[in-house]
């Protein structure tokens, strides 16, 4: 892995964008305990991070921008420095190690081990990044116990200068980063692992590279299950042909903050020295064990397993007061206090060690006089390399005046923590409260007196019921791990935001109300959210500019329109793209005009005729909206536009529309034609009839109809006009300026159907309603004159009955008296005679009854006409017997009518039926059609057939077409059956042509038509 500022072996992470690069990296610094920063050119400070703060008890602007030697001592400097002018020289970039002192702030010195790499780019120093670990504690120890851990600091510099395998972990458990240590130690690729699954790759790849992977997958999965950390575990590399074997030990980490939190960081330490070391250092234990015996600062001796004292070192003897053969052999029990020896602390801790391999206490002992002071107490299992447990050892250091020390500093504390601005309260092992500060109590609404001794779950008795919070609390305490929860609390009614840290003797709780930040967290994310629909929403073009024209990005949608990738554009001056090209390219200083005028603050709305790549034309509808920070800075230029040719399109033909409909309504001819709104007011008025009116049609738009009409007027329409508003059409009759109109109201709707508007279109109708009271009058007097030609026809018919039958009844008298002295022109004169008295008889009968259709019929009602055909089938039964007629009758259906008058009319057309049917015998055929409301029965015939020419006079009074010789008849049958058909409201047609046939149709109105 390349050192130099300008590698161009790719990105730190290659990924990811300089934000999401930038979060990353600042997740993995903070999550390293080495101290982190960087130097220019001159060795001030860059950059640090949160671990160099804590080290030097400076504050970090206190730091940034001051020299090197702020902290350092000048002869380490000029050491560095020189190391620096070296590498240079020779271009030398890899990694120089240090060992020097780090002064406080407090004027203290820290022993620190630093690891110094050069920033080259291109050759020229662009300056330095530090990491440095802290060697104190380690330099303690080597000061105290010299000789007998000489071996280990072979290890500990192995393990410093050794590179470390890193891989962070997304919140999905992904591997977001792996860097080239793992690629190395496990021999894989690391662009492939980037995405998948860490589980998956754990179990089908990693574990199969190391010597024991069922150990090894399931402490690194049960990491990843329990979310805890693992510290130290290690494991054999198998080698092959392409890497060699080694032992690495493994770290894990939860992430708490930053763009990962909630992942994990995972860290592989390449510990295969140190393991050869080992057994390097178990030669060396014999040569330990003596010098043991020489440390005086601490007591450490042996136990057997059941706790007996076994060795004693001058130490012990110096600290504990007792001589050797004094104590060896008794209980190690009598070092505690009665109160630790009656709570069986002593027989715990032995315990605790020989299940977790050592344990850590500190309290009060008693020397061999009684007296008392406070230690220090590490125990340790010892074992066989079998695992046989061995006993015990245990170190003891006299830390009684540290405890004075850290007594005086309580109080100090006190005061510290009441200064904590985040609210801050402490419990104990029992989870009683043992500090609270000033903030703590105002959020808890209970004063510090009210809280202390008392235990959290009785004070807040709901907390028992939020499992995060008693999770939380209940974690941290058993694993000694820090640990957190967010969440809204109704008892209090805000949002609180807490992170615990546990110490042995309790936990400490540091709390803050997030409601208003949270609220603005979820403001912010509803506005990612609704600028993200908005960049990707297919319907607009969304482009992201710097404030001076540079393109960011494009959204998809816009890059539809033009032959270019979203590489070509980004980069680029947006009045330059090819979205302004071509045919375009006249608009590209009005581009850079908007461009400009956004950036200067102002919103600027644009519309613009384009071309595509393949000269289709279009027009956009947009605005260029600047982009401000909280100081009200413009920070980037948002163009948001449509593609409104289609609405373009429409505008134009709903003004061509507009006009040719305005053109209509201004040449509508008597009469006057309004639009009205939801508001009813007209927003239209034209019309020819505006001449006969004293209103212009400018006194009527833009008006409401109870301004643009009288009173009257008014009244009459408004029922009209709301009708049309709720989809309704209409019409109303009124007087206007001395004349008469009908108003008709029609709704107008959109595509969907919904009203937008509505139509009036009124008609003059003065001049029409005089014709029609006078029409009326006419149709009164026809109607009189028709009843008294009713009462004529009748009277006449009726009287000339008597003296027909006179001349009748003497015509047959002549015949029978004197026939036979009649000669044969007397006998052909007197059957003329007779003959025309009963043709006048019956043309007196057919008038009689023709002249009684309308007074003589019975009300009209539901007739079935089956039953009506089966009546006049009985009545001709005989002659289709002689005629040896074929006669087919569909299903007929039930009509309205006057069942005797029907009879008449199907009696009638029958007859004509079978008395015009040629030489052949009858073929008839009766059927019905359904047509709306009505049925339409037809009866057809093949016989003689009808010239077209005759086809209307057939249905006049006493029209005839053949001669008496050839067909008999009155010639009024056809003539009253169209009155009867009339009177039922129908009709009656004939269909036919000489010689194919005649159908004859009858219009009748359904029996179940409304």
């Amino acid at each position: 892995m390349s050192t130099r500022a300008g590698t161009d072996e790719g990105a730190f992470w290659g990924d990811a964008t300089d934000d999401v690069a930038l979060e990353r990296y600042r997740t993995l610094v903070n999550t390293i305990d080495d101290a982190i920063y960087q130097l220019d050119t001159d060795g001030c400070f860059v950059a640090v991070n949160d671990v160099i703060v804590e080290a030097t008890g400076y504050a970090r602007e206190d730091l940034l921008g001051e020299h090197v030697s702020l902290v350092l001592a000048d002869d380490d400097v000029a050491r560095v420095e020189r190391e620096i002018t070296t590498r240079i020289a020779a271009n030398d970039d890899e990694i120089a190690t240090f060992e020097l002192a780090v002064r406080t702030a407090d004027g203290d010195a820290i022993p620190f081990e630093l690891r110094v790499n050069l920033l080259l780019e291109d050759g020229e120093f662009r300056g330095t990044i530090g990491v440095a670990r802290d060697r104190s504690e380690k330099r303690r120890r080597q000061d105290t116990l010299a000789s007998a851990i000489a071996s280990y600091e072979s290890i500990t510099s192995v393990i410093d200068g050794a590179d470390i395998g890193a891989i962070v972990l997304n919140e999905q458990c992904e591997i977001e980063w792996a860097d080239e240590s793992v690629e190395e130690y496990f021999g894989l690729d690391r662009a492939s692992l980037i995405g998948r699954d860490t589980r998956t790759v754990v179990d089908e790849v990693l574990k199969h590279r190391v010597d024991d992977p069922g150990c090894f997958a399931a402490t690194v999965l049960s990491s990843y299950d329990d979310e805890r950390y693992v510290d130290g575990f290690e494991c054999r590399i198998t080698g092959d042909d392409d890497r060699e074997g080694r032992w690495l030990s493994y770290q894990s980490k939860p992430i708490e903050s930053g763009e990962f939190a909630g992942g994990r960081v995972e860290f592989y330490y390449d510990i295969t020295d140190q393991k050869e070391s080992e057994g390097a250092l178990r030669e060396s234990e014999a040569a330990f064990r003596s010098l043991v015996d020489a440390v005086e600062e601490y007591a450490i001796f042996r136990l057997d397993t059941d706790g007996h004292v076994v060795s004693w070192n001058e130490g012990a003897r110096q600290i504990k007061g007792y001589e050797r053969a004094a104590i060896l052999g008794e209980h190690f029990s009598q070092f505690y206090t009665d109160a630790d020896r009656a709570a069986g602390v002593p027989a715990r801790n032995l315990e605790r060690a020989l299940e977790n391999g050592s344990v850590e206490d500190e309290g009060w002992r008693v020397r061999a006089d009684g007296t008392r002071f406070w230690a220090n107490v590490t125990i340790t299992s010892v074992r066989d390399d079998d695992g046989t447990h061995r006993g015990y050892l245990k170190v003891t250091r006299d830390m009684t005046d540290r405890r004075e020390r850290e007594r005086e500093l309580e109080s100090e504390l006190q005061r510290i923590l009441g200064r904590i601005s985040d609210a801050f309260y402490a419990v104990d092992d029992e989870f009683r409260f043992t500090h609270v500060n000033d903030r703590a109590a105002e959020l808890l609404e209970r004063s510090e007196e009210e809280l202390l001794g008392e235990r959290l779950w009785d004070v807040f008795p709901d907390l028992n019921e939020i499992d995060e919070v008693w999770d939380a609390f209940h974690t941290a305490l058993e694993s000694q791990e820090p640990t957190s929860y967010e969440l809204y609390y109704d008892t209090l009614d805000f949002r609180v935001e807490a992170n615990l840290y546990p110490s042995e003797t309790g936990i400490s709780v540091y709390f803050r109300d997030v409601t208003e930040r949270r609220e603005r967290e979820c403001e912010l994310e509803r506005t990612e959210r609704r600028f993200e629909a908005i960049f990707e929403d297919p319907n607009i073009l969304v482009g992201l500019l710097e404030p001076d024209g540079t393109v960011i990005d494009v959204n998809g949608t816009a890059m539809e329109y033009v032959d270019a990738e979203l590489t070509d554009v980004i980069g680029e001056q947006f009045c330059e793209t090819p979205w302004w090209g071509g045919e375009s390219a006249d608009v590209r200083e009005d581009v850079r005009e908007w461009t400009e005028r956004a950036a200067a603050g102002e919103y600027v709305n644009f519309e613009a005729d384009l071309s595509r790549p393949d000269g289709e034309r279009y027009t956009l509808n947009g605005v260029f909206r600047p982009v401000t920070n909280d100081d009200g800075d413009v920070v980037s230029i948002v163009v948001s536009d449509r593609d409104i040719t289609e609405r373009k399109k429409r505008e134009r033909e709903l003004e061509e529309s507009e006009q040719r409909y305005r053109t209509l309504a201004e040449n509508f001819p008597n009469g006057v034609v309004t639009l009205f709104d939801h508001d009813l007011e007209y927003t239209l008025a034209a019309g020819q009839g505006f001449e006969k009116i004293p209103v212009d049609p400018a006194d009527i738009e833009g008006n409401h109809y109870a301004d643009a009409w009288d009173a009257a007027t008014s009244d009459a329409l408004e029922p009209a006009l709301r009708g049309a508003l709720e989809g309704e059409q209409g019409a109303v009759e009124l007087e206007y300026a001395g004349r008469e109109w009908v108003v008709y109201t029609v709704p107008i709707t959109d595509t969907r159907g919904d009203v937008f508007a509505g139509v009036t279109m009124a008609h003059d109708i003065t001049e029409r309603k005089e014709y029609q009271r006078r029409l009326e009058e006419t149709v009164d007097r026809l109607e009189e004159s028709n009843k008294r030609l009713e009462q004529f026809a009748y009277a006449a018919s009726h009287d000339l009955q008597e003296p027909l039958r006179m001349v009748s009844s003497y015509l047959q008298l002549i015949e029978g008296r004197y026939a036979d002295a009649l000669d044969s022109d007397g006998r052909e004169f007197l059957e003329y005679a007779v003959d025309g008295a009963e043709r006048m008889r019956d043309m007196i009968d057919g008038l009689l009854a023709y002249s009684r259709v309308e007074t003589q019929g019975d009300p009209l009602e539901p007739v079935a006409l089956e039953t009506v055909f089966d009546d006049v089938l009985e009545d001709l039964q005989l002659r289709l017997e002689e005629t040896d007629a074929a006669l087919e009758v569909g299903e007929l259906p039930r009509v309205e009518g006057d069942a005797s008058q029907l009879r008449q009319v199907f009696q009638n057309l029958l007859g004509n039926a079978l008395e015009y049917s040629g030489d052949e015998p009858p073929r008839v055929r009766v059927d019905a059609e359904r047509r709306g409301e009505d049925w339409v029965v037809s009866v057809h015939d093949e016989g003689i057939g009808i010239d077209p020419d005759d086809q209307d006079r057939i249905f006049e009074v006493f029209e005839r077409l053949h001669g008496r010789e050839a067909h008999a008849g009155t010639g009024i049958g056809l003539a009253l059956c169209q009155r009867i058909v009339e009177r039922h409201g129908g009709e009656i047609r004939v269909d036919s042509e000489p010689g194919e046939g005649a159908t004859f149709s009858v219009v009748l109105p359904a029996a179940d038509a409304e």
